[in-house]
């Protein structure tokens, strides 16, 4: 009975994730590592890791629909990717060395800052792209990802205020992003013996098909209350993180 209760919350969050990640093509990570945490009972730094295992295939299966819709820039996605590919091997070896305390309060100021993203409009008049700003940029935000903290919505924030893609094309750039951050930060995770395999199973069993729905609906209905309610929902976990410490085992 226990473990059935386990599966259908495994399913629910990733039905979640996966449905997040297709839509606002980032987010997954945010809604996941809180439900991993403190709905399945994983501690902090093994929700983050594990958060990583969950999200990277519910991302390809999204990336996938967007090149099918036209929807991914190439020439302009591969510093980044190969930049978040950097990026997650630096956070597979850091990851261990980081206090959890620490980690969930950068998750928790990422979170709001994607909230700021929802509500504002955070365009700038100025460019900074080419080959080493959109590399360096995609390594900075990919050991983020590595940890679990959601660097995909600070690098939707750098592709749209700085990087001069539109929303569609950022989305689709950021979901190729982060299957090769995880393919980086994995390994160190492995290791470090982070993750915790009973949820995932259940989590790509409802997360794929919602990733394949979410990315198909992305450009057929509008994006603005949908990233509205994303801000709502980010913005208290956002505060939950910053400001209120959890009792228990999976204290960070």
């Amino acid at each position: 009975m226990v473990k059935a209760h386990q599966t259908i919350k495994g399913l629910a969050a990733g039905a979640g994730a996966g449905l997040i990640c297709g839509l606002l093509g980032a987010g997954g990570g945010a809604l996941l590592v809180p439900l991993l945490r403190d709905w399945i009972g994983l501690d902090a730094k093994k929700a983050m890791a594990t958060s990583v295992v969950c999200v990277a295939p519910l991302c390809a299966a999204a990336t996938a629909m967007y090149a099918l819709r036209g929807k991914l820039p190439w020439q302009d996605a591969w510093p980044y990717a190969l930049g978040g590919l950097a990026g997650g091997l630096l956070a597979g070896f850091l990851f261990q060395k980081t206090a959890p305390g620490w980690l969930r309060r950068a998750f928790g100021f990422l979170l709001l800052l994607g909230a700021a993203r929802s509500f504002f409009s955070l365009e700038t008049p100025f460019r900074v792209d080419g080959l080493f700003p959109s590399a360096a940029a995609g390594t900075g935000t990919g050991i983020l990802s590595g940890f679990g903290l959601g660097g995909g919505v600070l690098l939707l924030i750098w592709m749209t205020a700085f990087g001069g893609l539109d929303q569609h094309a950022a989305q689709g750039t950021n979901l190729l992003t982060f299957p090769l951050c995880a393919v980086g930060s994995i390994p160190g995770h492995i290791k470090n013996k982070q993750i915790d395999w009973k949820p995932v199973p259940a989590v790509y069993c409802a997360g794929l098909p919602l990733a394949f729905l979410g990315a198909f609906l992305a450009a057929r209905i509008d994006a603005a209350p949908l990233r509205a309610g994303f801000g709502v929902l980010t913005s208290v976990i956002g505060f939950r993180e910053l400001f209120f410490r959890r009792t228990g085992s999976g204290k960070g």
